[in-house]
């Protein structure tokens, strides 16, 4: 469901193509919403026939359709936005595995441990880098404020990591 609501809030923001909305949305809300190319498509075809979206006539580059949201959609978009109904499912298989893990599968989990910091460390460059270009942008609170969760919930990882890391090697 919550599919239908994140696709017209990134319609809301500008027009796109199936393709440039995976994209997109991997590159912006990726960090925290995950959406496969073939949901999106099958997503955009529901959106479309509750006429929620709109399939403009003109194609962008390759011949893609581009979508437009609504009136009808906006005001669906701004009815959910206001329901004060919200879900948070978060599943962290490293987790499970540390959790559930005994001394001798310590060596295995540090490799990850270290590959999952790597990958936090580029992650924090990465979110230098959208801070700069945010900035730039006017109205851009909403961003900067999902941005700073990001930040916040990045660094506090990386901490958690780096002590983590450093008591599994000490019992090693």
């Amino acid at each position: 469901m919550s599919t239908k609501f994140a696709l017209l809030g990134l319609l809301n923001i500008q027009k796109m193509s199936a393709y440039d909305l995976a994209k997109f949305a991997k590159e912006s809300i990726g960090y925290f919403w995950n959406e496969s190319y073939s949901n999106v498509h099958r997503t955009l075809k529901i959106l479309s026939d509750e006429k929620l979206i709109r399939k403009l006539p003109e194609r962008g580059s390759r011949n893609k359709n581009i979508y437009e949201i609504t009136d009808q959609g906006r005001q669906v978009l701004s009815e959910w936005l206001s329901n004060h109904e919200h879900t948070t499912i978060y599943r962290d298989e490293l987790l499970l595995k540390l959790f559930v893990s005994k001394n001798n599968d310590y060596p295995a989990l540090l490799i990850d441990l270290k590959n999952l910091l790597d990958d936090l460390l580029v992650q924090r460059q990465v979110y230098s880098e959208l801070q700069k270009f945010i900035s730039t942008k006017q109205e851009n609170l909403s961003y900067d404020l999902v941005l700073d969760y990001g930040i916040v919930e990045n660094e506090t990882t990386i901490e958690w990591l780096e002590k983590t890391i450093k008591k599994i090697e000490e019992t090693l």
